[in-house]
């Protein structure tokens, strides 16, 4: 007989004032400092449902020149275990300069990014932003199915990664 366990998660919203720490896996694929470059966008995709990886999407810019990469790393209780190696991936994503600045806004990432499903009960991925332009940063948590917000560099980014987590 099989069982379905479904997870419900009771999210909260964090209020982070700083980074999210670098996991172990990461670490080993070379991630830099949150403050190295001169601006820089973060968004950490946390699955639900129990999933061995988490992944993280690095967009930065050192002088006019943008990078951007998606990383699929493994939680630190699953490195050891060689029927997940296959999960952990270092991919460019190659955006150009107008597809970035539709979402790396730095008038808009710094206000009006709460989230509005406080205190929902939900089964979805979570998302974390961390924005730092110069040294004014942001972090942010969001759902891709939020509704009612009007923040534009918000929803850009949002319809951005439905677009790619379906790759």
């Amino acid at each position: 007989m099989k069982y379905l366990t479904i997870l419900l998660f009771l999210i909260i919203p964090i209020q982070e004032k700083s980074p999210r720490e670098i996991p172990v896996d990461l670490k080993g694929m070379g991630i830099s400092d949150f403050f190295e470059p001169d601006e820089i966008l973060r968004i950490w995709r946390f699955p639900e449902g129990g999933a061995a990886f988490e992944e993280l999407i690095e967009i930065k810019r050192i002088g006019k020149n943008w990078t951007s990469i998606r990383y699929t790393y493994l939680l630190d209780e699953y490195i050891g275990e060689p029927r997940f190696k296959d999960l952990r991936k270092r991919q460019t994503l190659n955006l150009t300069a107008e597809q970035i600045s539709t979402f790396v806004n730095k008038k808009n990432l710094q206000k009006n990014v709460k989230s509005t499903q406080e205190n929902q009960i939900c089964i979805c991925d979570l998302y974390l932003a961390e924005y730092r332009i110069g040294k004014e940063e942001n972090y942010f948590e969001f759902f891709l199915d939020e509704k009612g917000n009007n923040n534009s560099a918000k929803i850009n980014m949002m319809n951005f990664l439905s677009k790619i987590i379906v790759e």
